[in-house]
C-alpha cells in the first residue's frame, strides 16, 4: 500500500465461465474508480493441453484474448490491456502485478473442488503469492458498489492490521465497515480482543470512517457465523487478512477457506499481512 500504484485492476483470465465472472467484477470495480483493466492469461501445461485438444495455436489464443479485451473496453467504456504469459499462475500473476503496479487482482473461483481437495486450494495459493489485495469472486457483480464491508476481527495475526487497507478502501469506495468480533470464553483473552477493538475503532474514528460494532455469537464457528452475518446484512464483500507464512489449508476447510469459498458466494477481499509487527496506533 506504500508504493505508488498506476490505477490498474489486474484480472486472471482462463477462458472459462469463472473467468468471465472475474472480468465482470473487475469491470464494475474499474468503472467506479476510473481505473483501467489488465487482462492476463497464464500459459501453463493445462493451457497447452487444451490448445492441443482444440487443435488451436498459441497465436489463436492471443487473438481470442485480444478480442475479449476489445469487447470489454467497448461494453464498459474502459481502457483494457491484455497479455498472455508463460509460467505458473502462482508466480506469474504475482510478478505481473508488480510489473504493472496493479492496485487489485480479481480472481474467479468455482470453489474448492476436485483435485484441490487433495492438493490444496488454488485460490489460497494464489492469494498467498500475490503482493496486492486479491478480490475472490464466485458470482456476477450484480451492481456491487464495494461499500458495505464486513471486517472480521479476532486474535489471528494480521486481523487488526488490515485496518490500514480499510482506510485506503474507504477513500476509494466511500465504504462503511461492519466489525464482526469474535467472543472468547476466558477473561484474559477477551481483554486482549477488547484492546484490539478499541484500537481499531480509534483509527476508524480518526479517519472519519463509518462503522458498526457487532459481536459474533458465542456458539458456532466464527468464520461461518461471519458469512451468515454478511449475508443477513447484504454486505458487498468480506475483508480478510491472510498470513502468507501460515499454512491454512485443510481437507475439511480452514477458517480462511470457509470465508473465501462461502456458500452464499459473497466476494472476499484477501490482504496478505506481510508486516505483522507493524504498529498501527499511529495511523
Amino acid at each position: 500500500m506504500e508504493t505508488e500504484n498506476k490505477n490498474v485492476v489486474l484480472v486472471a483470465y482462463d477462458f472459462t465461465s469463472v473467468g468471465d465472472i472475474a472480468i465482470e467484477n473487475a469491470a464494475q470495480m474499474a468503472k467506479l474508480l476510473g481505473y483501467k483493466i489488465f487482462l492476463l492469461h497464464v500459459i501453463n501445461k493445462t493451457s497447452r493441453k487444451n490448445l492441443k485438444k482444440a487443435n488451436e495455436t498459441l497465436e489463436n489464443l492471443k487473438t481470442k484474448l485480444k478480442k475479449i479485451a476489445d469487447a470489454l473496453a467497448t461494453k464498459y467504456s474502459l481502457k483494457v490491456e491484455c497479455d498472455a504469459r508463460e509460467g505458473s499462475i502462482f508466480t506469474t500473476i504475482a510478478n505481473v502485478s508488480k510489473e504493472i503496479d496493479a492496485n487489485f487482482l480479481v480472481f474467479g473461483t468455482h470453489g474448492k473442488k476436485g483435485i484441490q481437495l487433495i492438493a490444496g486450494s488454488f485460490a489460497m495459493k494464489l492469494v498467498k503469492s500475490c503482493p496486492i489485495p486479491v478480490f475472490v469472486v464466485q458470482k456476477q457483480a450484480q451492481g456491487n458498489t464495494f461499500k458495505e464491508v464486513v471486517f472480521p476481527l479476532d486474535l489471528e495475526a494480521g486481523s487488526k492490521q488490515k485496518v490500514k487497507w480499510a482506510i485506503s478502501h474507504n477513500k476509494q469506495f466511500n465504504s462503511r465497515f461492519h466489525l464482526f468480533i469474535e467472543n472468547y470464553n476466558d477473561e484474559y483473552t477477551q481483554k486482549r480482543i477488547n484492546a484490539d477493538i478499541n484500537q481499531v475503532k480509534k483509527i476508524l474514528e480518526k479517519h472519519n470512517i463509518p462503522f458498526t460494532e457487532n459481536n459474533a455469537p458465542k456458539k458456532g464457528n466464527f468464520a461461518l457465523n461471519c458469512v451468515e452475518f454478511a449475508k443477513n446484512n447484504k454486505a458487498d464483500m468480506i475483508m480478510l487478512a491472510t498470513d502468507p507464512d501460515k499454512i491454512t489449508w485443510s481437507l475439511l476447510g480452514s477458517p480462511d477457506e470457509r470465508l473465501i469459498y462461502n456458500q452464499h458466494k459473497i466476494p472476499v477481499m484477501c490482504i496478505n499481512a506481510q508486516d505483522l509487527k507493524v504498529i498501527i496506533g499511529g495511523l
